[in-house]
């Protein structure tokens, strides 16, 4: 091998290893915020691997939207209401 390809291959794995130590060291809040079944304040992180990262619930749906609302513009628009009957897996409802 080359030492550019070297040098490439250096590059994705270390970039992929970022990846999978940030996917690991995040926390995992739908574990922690799911209670009983509910409309939840999610937001879906682009790895779907991740899982969604639940904010608030469970709530009615009116309140759910009411708690969006309630957030800065930008991040009213990244949040979801999502009905969840039983606690989200490793991939939330997608």
């Amino acid at each position: 091998m080359s030492k550019r390809s070297i040098g490439r291959l250096a590059k994705i794995l270390g970039g992929l290893g970022f990846f999978v130590l940030a996917a690991a060291c995040s926390a995992s809040s739908k574990e922690v915020a799911y209670t009983k079944p509910g409309w939840y304040l999610e937001k879906p992180r682009f790895i779907a691997a991740m899982g969604p990262q639940i904010f608030g619930g469970p709530f009615t749906y009116e309140q759910c939207e009411v708690e969006r609302k309630k957030l800065p513009e930008v991040t009213a628009d990244e949040m979801l209401c999502i009905q969840e009957f039983t606690k989200p897996g490793r991939f939330g409802p997608y």
